[in-house]
């Protein structure tokens, strides 16, 4: 009944303009069930951002006065998705945030394209989740099922187009949509396929595996908020700075050369884009990662020169400045940040005070349900083989006390050890958290050991070892 009285106050409000006001007007609103916060922050095609305010029936409603058609990006709670507006859309989005992609449902003019397009991603997704064994085939098995998917999709979409036609910006996104995923899991084949320690066998790869990335456009400034785009283009990046460090260095090793590694990466991005929008993401996010993972300052700070070189955006020369800083107060011997903490009794603690002996402290997002429900599977099975070390959960989203607890509550996970951050976005600056499987480990003085190990990493059991 809300979804439908909202389109009622849309289309009425549409309804009192006139009718060159209707041709052009652009309105987006919604309703959303267990609501994390407040608002909806909302981004358009030019990342200006605005920032709608529920109202006491968890609704909300903007209207656009400076509008461009394309891929507009909207956020709650730490989840986020994307939707295609063009011009006298008006569309009404219906969210519960226990479920938030899986449940989006779109109603109004403009709908039945983002429906298409959300229900292509989740279907995309599954099909990800189901198909790791694809990269245990040969090459050119890989290739044929690629191409084959490829075509079934495509094929899909041209039936869709014929009963419900739509303009070339949606059959674009529609086939990037496509397209740019089986590209993506084209370049990650190999690595899959080989393994990082067998990078002379990307040899192997006959060279028409590659004959997709003629259609590759580097510069497609109507993708440049468009995630499938940029999902494709890092491991497009990765791949081809791998192929030229494999081709010029005898006996090439990842693990000895991944500053080398990540600076021809940049400079291929530097080369390759010259729109400076996708260019400084692409820069942005490939420095902070290995900033983020990096065990040696020095390194990191020569990777940080020459990201100030190539990239334009001076708030993003302020963030990675930021994030090398903080970065370096994480190394192991240094004490954790006095960062504000909330227990399940809402109390607000110093993080350093919540130590009895050595710690894990491992992260989840409510926008990311697989993660929170595998990290605590796996910190359970962990616990019992490590009972002389404590793993402390942090929420790290600005959530209201009876949603996070009830997402611990609802899947039978202990409470004692879960907190949430009293400040969420200082605290992911502070703490250096640009992914979600990150831990840091403490000992019970809360000095750091270690702050670049991956919860899921191989390696994360055997350095438990070290300190049970």
């Amino acid at each position: 009944m809300k979804s439908i009285h909202l389109l009622f106050v849309l289309l009425f409000v549409v309804g009192c303009k006139n009718s060159d006001q209707v041709a052009s007007a652009v309105f987006i609103g919604g309703d959303i069930i267990n609501p994390s916060n407040n608002y909806v922050v909302l981004y358009d095609t030019q990342n200006r951002i605005d920032t709608l305010y529920l109202n006491s029936e968890n609704r909300f409603l903007y209207h656009f006065t400076d509008f461009k058609p394309g891929i507009h990006s909207f956020v709650h709670g730490g989840k986020h998705q994307s939707i295609l507006l063009e011009v006298s859309d008006s569309i009404m989005m219906h969210i519960n945030t226990h479920d938030f992609d899986e449940s989006i449902v779109y109603n109004g003019f403009g709908a039945k394209k983002n429906n298409y397009l959300i229900n292509l991603l989740l279907k995309l997704e599954k099909e990800d989740s189901q198909t790791n064994e694809f990269y245990e085939k040969s090459p050119e098995e890989y290739y044929q099922n690629i191409e084959t998917l490829i075509t079934q999709n495509i094929s899909e979409l041209e039936l869709f187009l014929k009963t419900n036609p739509n303009s070339e910006l949606f059959k674009k996104i529609a086939i990037a949509s496509i397209k740019y995923h089986y590209f993506m899991r084209k370049e990650l084949y190999p690595y899959r396929h080989f393994g990082k320690n067998n990078l002379t066998n990307f040899k192997e790869i006959p060279s028409h595996f590659y004959d997709f990335r003629k259609e590759i456009v580097y510069n497609d400034l109507d993708l440049k908020d468009f995630y499938p785009y940029y999902n494709y283009l890092f491991p497009h990046i990765n791949n081809l700075a791998l192929e030229q460090l494999i081709l010029s260095k005898e006996g090439f090793n990842l693990d000895d050369h991944k500053l080398e590694y990540t600076i021809r990466k940049l400079e291929l991005i530097d080369s390759l884009v010259t729109k400076t929008m996708i260019k400084n993401n692409l820069l942005k996010y490939t420095t902070r990662n290995f900033i983020s993972n990096s065990i040696s300052i020095d390194q990191s700070y020569i990777l940080y020169q020459s990201f100030l070189e190539k990239s334009s955006n001076d708030k993003d020369k302020r963030y990675i400045k930021n994030l090398f800083k903080n970065a370096q107060g994480l190394q192991p011997g240094f004490p954790l940040p006095p960062i504000e903490v909330i227990n399940n009794k809402n109390e607000t603690l110093n993080i350093n005070t919540i130590f009895d002996k050595t710690s894990v402290i491992y992260f989840w997002d409510n926008a990311s349900r697989y993660h929170f429900e595998n990290s605590h599977i796996k910190v359970k099975t962990l616990q019992k083989m490590y009972p002389n070390i404590d793993f402390i959960a942090i929420n790290i989203n600005a959530m209201h006390t009876n949603v996070w607890k009830n997402m611990i509550y609802a899947n039978r996970f202990k409470i004692d050890n879960e907190y949430r951050f009293s400040d969420p976005s200082y605290a992911k600056k502070r703490l250096a958290i640009n992914y979600i499987k990150k831990i840091i480990i403490v000992d019970k003085e809360g000095v750091i050991l270690n702050s670049t190990v991956d919860l899921f990493a191989p390696e994360f059991i055997k350095l438990l070892r070290q300190y049970d």
